[in-house]
């Protein structure tokens, strides 16, 4: 395939000849595809700017705001979630108003080779989602609009899973998503999206109807099964700026009753056990069961001194009444008794909130792996030891091991139906440290070579796979660890719709001509 033709920039919305018609003003600002182009010609190429960029010419043409340093508001919206990152400055923030600003843009910035990158959310643990160019943030787009009718629901892409809820807040529908309520669902959905509803109801970007995507060229797209499939594939688990910006998203919505919630908390004496017990539940255990099990310790360590606080929790939901959740748990009960323990019913959005919390947070380094079976007793009993190894920080989230229970309507899509390929694993396991801004650098070097250690030590117990959405940039094969044999085919749809390479950064997927 070579790069995406006239007919069909223009078949999904009509909304290019917003774009257009604002091109007839400024050079900048004009598509990239031109009308009267033959088969498969490139359009002529931009001039090239002379000097400095035009900042203020890109403010006048946002129906939204251009954040530059010194502004108000600047230093709020500047910042990275992962606040590892928070050093690097942007330029300017274009706090976009709908897909017409995204294109606007977007040309913007490859007119005057700045760089760029988008923000929903925030969130990407690499700080992929920060620039010391553009940052295009899509966070005023907040529109929450839900069909009952169709069960569907239409989100903005910079509606967060909080937005979510409550805009699903007086209605019996539920949608997938995540735990932490300001991730944003653009950047959830696109890197697959999993949660405490992914066994029951499947991941957040199975539930992809439609989706709006801005191209490079600042060409707006209407994409679904239908209309530019093979981009509509890569959106279910390829990755975040890989292939565009994506500005709106309509999603699938499922019929929920009243659910139960769980939480168990254990004294560190009790982790082997705890684990064993909790982790040897979950391959039996109905789909309707979800789990996350974690080992934790904060406070002090060898390297920063004072006593460190560890324990080992267990959480999650249930898709019916707590005296059938108090039943399946019954084995875990009896094998290690918890110090605290709740097991109660809710209604699905209570649920996610009893269930909601922002981890890990401030400054941050995660690794991933998959794992085709429960963690062995070995496993177990290395991940304990690492976690008596701490060095410590000023961080209270602190460090740990977590793992989540895949399975169930996770493992009922194939691999590769969508671009998210993961999809046989039995476990997520989750490796992180976090620290802050008053921690020296002895001790963030100290937090690093940690994690790296017990990711080394866990690794054999991995598929040799890795979470996109817990992206990492210290992962050596990371196409092979996200992407898998479906990366090949994402490379082609990148050359299709990216044949430039406009959306870049240390793991964007590349482009490869298409074959034959």
């Amino acid at each position: 395939m070579g790069d995406i033709s006239r007919r069909e920039v223009l078949g999904g919305t009509g909304r290019l000849a917003v774009g257009a018609g604002l091109g007839t003003q400024l050079g900048w600002l004009a598509p990239a595809a031109r009308p009267g182009l033959p088969p498969g010609a490139r359009p002529r190429a931009w001039p090239r700017p002379s000097g400095r960029p035009d900042w203020a010419a890109l403010a006048r043409h946002l129906r939204g705001q251009l954040l530059r340093p010194g502004d108000a508001g600047y230093t709020v919206a500047s910042v990275p979630y992962n606040k590892r990152y928070a050093a690097i400055q942007p330029a300017g923030i274009a706090l976009c108003a709908d897909a017409a600003d995204v294109g606007t843009a977007l040309r913007w910035a490859r007119h005057y080779d700045v760089p760029f990158t988008a923000r929903s959310g925030g969130h990407s643990y690499g700080g992929y989602s920060t620039s010391p160019g553009l940052v295009i943030s899509l966070a005023r787009m907040q529109s929450v609009r839900v069909d009952a009718r169709s069960r569907t629901v239409t989100v903005g892409a910079g509606v967060r899973i909080r937005d979510l809820y409550a805009g699903l807040a007086g209605t019996t529908l539920a949608v997938p998503s995540g735990r932490c309520p300001t991730v944003g669902v653009s950047g959830l959905l696109l890197g697959g999206g999993f949660g405490f509803s992914s066994r029951h109801l499947g991941l957040t970007c199975d539930q992809l109807l439609e989706t709006e995507v801005v191209t490079a060229s600042g060409a707006v797209l209407r994409v679904s099964p239908r209309s530019h499939p093979d981009l509509f594939w890569a959106c279910q688990g390829g990755g975040g700026g890989n292939f565009g910006i994506n500005t709106r998203y309509t999603l699938r919505a499922t019929e929920v009753g009243e659910v139960s919630v769980y939480r168990l908390e254990w004294p560190w004496r009790q982790a082997a056990a705890a684990m064993t017990a909790m982790l040897g539940l979950m391959p039996t255990a109905p789909d309707s069961l979800s789990c996350r099990v974690g080992l934790e310790v904060s406070g002090g360590g060898p390297v920063t001194g004072g006593a460190p606080r560890r324990g080992v929790s267990a959480l999650g939901l249930y898709y019916g009444p707590s005296r059938e959740l108090a039943g399946l748990l019954a084995p875990v009960l009896a094998a290690a008794w918890p110090t605290e323990q709740l097991i109660e019913d809710r209604s699905y959005l209570e649920a996610q909130a009893l269930l909601a919390h922002n981890v890990p947070f401030d400054r941050f380094a995660s690794k991933s792996a998959f794992l085709d079976a429960s963690l062995p007793g070995g496993g177990i009993d290395t991940a304990i030891r690492w976690i008596e190894r701490w060095p410590g920080s000023s961080n209270p989230g602190g460090a740990g091991v977590t793992l989540f229970a895949w399975g169930g309507a996770i493992g009922r899509v194939a691999p590769a139906a969508t671009a998210f390929v993961h999809r046989d694993a039995a476990f997520l396991m989750d490796n992180e440290t976090t620290w802050t801004a008053r921690d020296s650098p002895r001790v963030v070097d100290a937090n690093l070579d940690w994690v790296a250690g017990l990711y080394h030590d866990l690794a054999p117990f991995g598929t040799g796979q890795a979470y996109q959405n817990f992206i990492d940039p210290g992962l050596r094969d990371w196409k092979s660890a996200y992407y898998g044999p479906n990366l090949h085919r994402l490379m082609r749809v990148k050359h299709r719709y990216d044949p430039e390479g406009a959306f870049r950064f240390a793991q964007a997927i590349p482009g490869a001509p298409a074959r034959g």
